[in-house]
């Protein structure tokens, strides 16, 4: 059988399996594509195969009701998505031009369904602006996208980002209708349509993106435009646009209720953690700018008169790099310390000793995780989201636990850095994949200078999504406090910003 014969029965068999809702004939599809050897296919076909697979997890989804759960650890959709994310990666740089047909539009509109399902907004809206950058009349994605900025909306602060959230949710409704979107979807979002009518005459709301100096030098100016064009600000106005040239890091906590501290002039703990949290992302942020200018910029007057003997394996030794791997580890450490954000205000009373990222969700660990009392009937979209976020990453005493299929290359990046040694290599003279896959890598561990950039970029941004969904989860509890607690007497503790000029 020809690869495109197997490759038309395998959609149909799933697209025929998904309409019956039939759980058997899925499970032997996705059987049948785990038992193909992929090395006989073409990288499009790899990502189709993950492509079917993805459909038929979903199919199982909707079958058994699972789409309406409200889950934390939901096996099916984490594998639709890790199967959709391995399509993208299989496709890598190719254009929908190049593939021929609309495969990765389609691939990443789901991704992005996916992911805001699960509460991954921030990343999820990322997506369907790709797809819309490619075909700009893509309803589905418009229309989905649509419904993120308007639950995105409730979880920010001030009255006008919020206006020109639900403005632009408003808008990208009306043209998704305009377009024709697919049948099923038409009525749901006609009646979104009419429910944000009914909050506000948009047509006389002119609410203003937020403006900021874009910076006195020209190195600053170029900062600010490559943070805003990276999505790396710490500010929701970044999700609706890249066409700024600047934008202020203005995501802070929400107003919070506390008992009163002892010492009243004391910032409460959350607030001072997240302040810490922004400064040192700012800084590896920044860090990461620096090395990227400097990536292909003469050599260092610091690194000159260096002795070092040469490996012949074209290794990079240059202080850019290095700028790379400590903003590297100072981005990943900020995971950890979100998780003691998150023992303090949500009360878990963990010992501080025991306390990551990947182990503030369970109350048990071994041998099977136990989700937290606290987490497992929260109804904390945001919160879901920042909990599936950390299923990002690679534990070696967990392996199945990521939903990323680059997750252990993020983590041997920042394992070796920390404690062994990591090998940057010229890209284009020295295979650092093969090398890993020929004679592993437990001392060290080879990466190409591109593969350490696009995993630095990739970790400030899982780390930007990650202080959203943080301060969006906190507006949530705080919501949910106030409507459904007796507050008592409460006194106002009032809490000031720190001017630039007088930072010390």
């Amino acid at each position: 059988m020809s690869m495109s014969v197997l490759l038309n029965k395998l959609a149909l068999d799933i697209d025929t399996a998904m309409d019956a809702h039939n759980v058997h004939n899925l499970k032997d599809a996705i059987e049948t594509i785990t038992s193909l050897d992929r090395s006989l296919f073409t990288q499009v076909e790899k990502a189709t195969l993950d492509f079917f697979a993805a459909n038929a997890f979903s199919g199982i989804r909707h079958a058994t009701n699972q789409h309406n759960d409200w889950a934390w650890i939901q096996p099916t959709i984490e594998s639709e998505i890790y199967h959709l994310r391995s399509a993208l990666l299989a496709l890598g740089s190719l254009t929908t031009l190049e593939i021929g047909n609309d495969l990765k539009l389609r691939i990443t509109t789901n991704l992005a369904n996916a992911l805001n399902h699960i509460g991954r907004f921030v990343e999820a809206i990322e997506l369907w602006d790709q797809a819309t950058s490619e075909h700009k009349e893509f309803s589905m994605a418009i229309g989905n996208r649509a419904l993120a900025l308007f639950w995105y909306a409730r979880y920010i602060e001030g009255s006008e980002m919020q206006a020109l959230f639900l403005k632009q949710s408003r808008a990208a409704f009306a043209k998704a209708v305009e377009l024709h979107v697919e049948d099923h979807a038409n009525e749901h979002m006609m009646r979104w349509l009419q429910h944000l009518d009914t909050l506000a005459n948009w047509n006389e709301m002119t609410p203003r993106m937020p403006t900021f100096k874009n910076g006195r030098s020209k190195a600053e100016k170029k900062y600010r435009k490559w943070c805003v064009r990276s999505r790396l600000v710490l500010n929701p106005a970044n999700d609706l646009t890249e066409a700024v040239d600047s934008l202020q890091d203005t995501l802070v906590l929400p107003p919070i209720t506390i008992l009163a501290p002892e010492n009243g002039a004391d910032l409460p703990a959350p607030y001072a953690i997240f302040n810490q949290l922004k400064q040192e992302f700012v800084a590896s942020r920044f860090l990461v700018f620096e090395a990227l200018g400097e990536r292909h910029a003469p050599l260092h007057f610091s690194d000159r008169g260096v002795t070092l003997y040469d490996a012949l394996d074209y290794r990079c030794y240059r202080l850019w790099v290095e700028k790379l791997k400590m903003a590297f580890l100072s981005s990943h450490a900020i995971l950890d310390k979100i998780a003691y954000l998150i023992n303090d205000y949500w009360k878990l009373q963990l010992p501080v000793r025991s306390v990551n990222f990947n182990s503030i969700w369970f109350s048990e660990i071994r041998p099977n995780p136990k989700l937290s009392a606290a987490f497992s009937s929260s109804d904390n979209w945001p919160l879901r989201g920042l909990f599936s976020l950390s299923r990002d990453f690679y534990y070696k005493s967990r392996p199945d636990l990521p939903l990323d299929p680059e997750a252990k290359i993020l983590h041997e990046i920042r394992n070796h850095i920390a404690h062994k040694y990591l090998r940057v290599h010229d890209g284009t003279l020295y295979y650092a994949e093969g090398e890993r896959t020929r004679n592993g890598h437990e001392i060290s561990f080879p990466v190409s200078e591109a593969e350490l950039v696009t995993s630095s970029v990739k970790l400030l941004k899982l780390v930007r999504s990650s202080l959203i969904y943080l301060s969006a989860a906190v507006a949530h509890e705080e919501a949910k406090k106030a409507s459904t607690q007796e507050r008592g007497i409460v006194f106002p503790m009032p809490v000031t910003a720190v001017d630039d000029r007088y930072r010390i």
